[in-house]
């Protein structure tokens, strides 16, 4: 839902005619104790973007699929008394509601994907639904974000039937892990599977539900959408920006450096890491800074922080602000791209 607020006013100002948002596994929009579910919150987000679809003439396409026969009906019930709500967005609101095999249904659709800005999700049961055929059509759209899940009873099965699903599993690596480290393993063998000349990144973010656990893998090809969703993930945890729970047990980390000058957080190690890079040039551009933030999975504001200091201690120098964000480094009205001067390598 987040990241859907995040997401949709941006394409909405970037002369897309259609957006296709789709649920490839929706449920049936109310879960066992009456919250909303994943179809709902959607349409809700929609709503509170009504103005904008309407001033910018945008079909807002969205694909609900649920294959249990019961469920569907639920979910149709359910949105239709939804759309009631927004009648307004009748004439740039377009809803499907389909009862298919996700597979049937993505290949028969893979056409008007590629023509449209498109946001997926697809919280599926395991990972067999996202093979390596469909990861790698996922990867190759043009202009598009996916969020898809991997559910804590498939970490049960995960360590006898790896096999299946990828080719370079192999069981050695994952014996003796927690199922929050078996998700950045199943993440590391996505990764694998996506082409050098392609460039789209994966992020995890791992969430614990009561006694479950779940891993989320986004995939974005822009860096403004890998932004968005990096924002969203520190926002929920800062400590590590990849749980909504001490997955890495930061605070023991941060407790152990107080008081025995050992154990780094996360943070604290991409700053090393950061400082290290900027060392290793002569002169690097906040551009470069910029790719290297988002590459790393951290936020802006870690990389601003840690130049700021270094300039303080005369490590480095540049004029005025750092301009380390999305719309200095990429924005065609808003781009300022300047140059940082590595003092620390200067010779005496």
């Amino acid at each position: 839902e987040k990241y859907t607020e995040a997401w949709l006013p941006v394409f909405l100002y970037h002369n897309f005619r259609d957006i296709f948002i789709c649920d490839f596994f929706a449920g049936a929009g109310y879960d066992k104790i009456g919250t909303s579910g994943s179809p709902l919150r959607i349409l809700e987000v929609i709503k509170s973007q009504q103005y904008n679809i309407i001033k910018n003439r945008v079909t807002i396409n969205v694909l609900f699929n649920e294959l249990d026969k019961d469920k569907y009906l639920l979910l149709e019930k359910n949105v239709i008394e939804k759309l009631e709500e927004m009648p307004d967005l009748k004439n740039y609101l377009k809803v499907e509601i389909q009862n298919k095999e996700f597979y049937e249904l993505f290949r028969k659709r893979k056409t008007n994907f590629a023509k449209s800005a498109n946001l997926f999700f697809l919280d599926q049961n395991g990972v067999k639904e996202i093979s390596e055929e469909v990861f790698s059509d996922l990867v190759n759209l043009s202009t598009t974000d996916f969020i898809f899940f991997v559910s804590s009873s498939f970490f049960h099965r995960f360590q006898n039937e790896g096999s299946k699903y990828f080719k370079e599993f192999n069981l050695d690596d994952i014996k003796g892990y927690t199922y929050s480290k078996i998700h950045k393993v199943v993440l590391e063998l996505y990764k694998k599977m996506i082409p050098k000349e392609n460039s789209a990144k994966l992020y995890p973010f791992t969430i614990k539900k009561g006694a479950n656990i779940y891993g989320l893998i986004f995939g974005a090809k822009h860096p403004r959408a890998v932004d968005k969703f990096l924002k969203i993930a520190w926002n929920k945890n800062k400590l590590n920006g990849q749980a909504n729970f001490d997955m890495d047990k930061e605070k023991e980390n941060i407790q152990r450096d107080l008081f025995t000058n050992q154990g780094q957080t996360k943070v604290e190690k991409y700053e090393f890491e950061l400082e290290t890079f900027i060392l290793s040039k002569q002169e690097i551009t906040n551009k470069e800074l910029y790719d290297f933030t988002l590459e790393n999975g951290h936020i802006p504001k870690h990389t601003i922080d840690k130049v700021k200091v270094m300039k303080k201690e005369k490590i480095i120098d540049y004029y005025g602000h750092p301009c380390i964000s999305y719309e200095k480094c990429y924005s065609e009205s808003k781009r300022d791209i300047k140059t940082f001067k590595v003092i620390g390598n200067e010779k005496d």
